[in-house]
């Protein structure tokens, strides 16, 4: 008896793209959107410095415009009749409703399209491999250096873990304490503080950050931003995810290379999970058609 087997099948090729098509993609999009943003964010953090809240002219600080903030100041406004923690206003719990609200809608598009510190990371990483692709020297070196470091890949599954760690620090300690215990530990506000010569422990966080971002793409985001635990949860409540489709695939592992957050497209079924944040590199880099594709679906089971 023989029996005969199911042929395997692989979608098309997708068409080369000419002209300027080849620059409409979500790559060049997201960028310009990350640009926006930080511009902006830059522009407010410069304007509060030079100006600053003397006389009549009162102008916001960078941290008016951070969602981390409500996230803090939540439980005591709720539970002190609308006050709030130090740093912190009213305009933070509405970009953190703003912020929860994308999540729910887009999941974790904030962290990809929106985050100024997440497109900092992003810029550290495309400069290093700038700089691999034309110093053959320093690619061997990183080359070398990520080969002896394989064996503790097997810990990042873990490690990513630790920003719920954080989360829960970070929200608790200001409920109970009714200060912001994150802030001073925060590379984002260190960032900032930077542009009025504030150092404190956060800068070293920081420091360490971009350094490990020119090995690993967005190592804050991966294993300890709060910001981005808290709308990786909920995120799981979005109809939106991607799926992969096994018979147009050719499992080339192109889309995991080009994942930011290090997760294993080419061998998922559905791309739900909280660590993803929505960027579509994956869906741009994918050289099949109908391999990966947008869905609509119901929350968390995504069919």
């Amino acid at each position: 008896m023989t029996i005969a087997a199911h042929p395997i099948t692989f979608g098309k090729v997708k068409p080369r793209r000419k002209g300027l098509a080849r620059l409409l993609t979500h790559h060049t999009f997201r960028r310009i959107t990350q640009i926006g943003v930080f511009a902006f964010i830059l522009g407010i953090a410069l304007r509060h410095l030079l100006v600053g809240e003397s006389g009549a002219i009162i102008t916001a600080s960078w941290e008016a415009y951070c969602p981390m903030g409500g996230l803090e100041t939540l439980y005591k406004f709720i539970t002190s009749g609308g006050k709030y923690v130090s740093h912190v206003h009213l305009s933070n719990l509405v970009i953190l409703g703003a912020t929860l609200l994308v999540a729910l809608v887009a999941r974790n598009a904030f962290c990809g399209w929106l985050c100024p510190f997440g497109f900092l990371q992003d810029m550290v990483s495309s400069f290093s491999a700038f700089v691999q692709k034309r110093v053959p020297g320093i690619r061997k070196a990183v080359k070398t250096l990520k080969t002896r470091g394989a064996k503790l890949a097997v810990l990042d599954r873990y490690l990513r873990f630790l920003k719920y760690a954080v989360l829960a620090w970070a929200v608790g300690g200001a409920a109970y304490f009714g200060t912001m215990v994150f802030r001073e530990y925060d590379p984002y506000a260190a960032l900032w503080n930077l542009l009025e010569l504030s150092i404190g422990p956060g800068v070293a966080v920081l420091v360490v950050l971009l350094i490990a971002s020119l090995f690993v793409e967005r190592p804050w985001c991966r294993y300890a931003c709060p910001l981005g635990a808290a709308t990786g949860l909920v995120s799981k409540l979005s109809p939106f995810y991607l799926k992969r489709e096994a018979e147009a695939c050719k499992a080339c592992a192109v889309c995991t290379t080009a994942c930011p957050m290090g997760l294993p497209v080419h061998t998922a079924t559905t791309i739900k999970s909280a660590d993803c944040i929505g960027c579509l590199e994956c869906v741009d880099v994918c050289p099949r058609e109908g391999a990966l594709e947008l869905k609509i679906g119901v929350p968390v089971f995504g069919k």
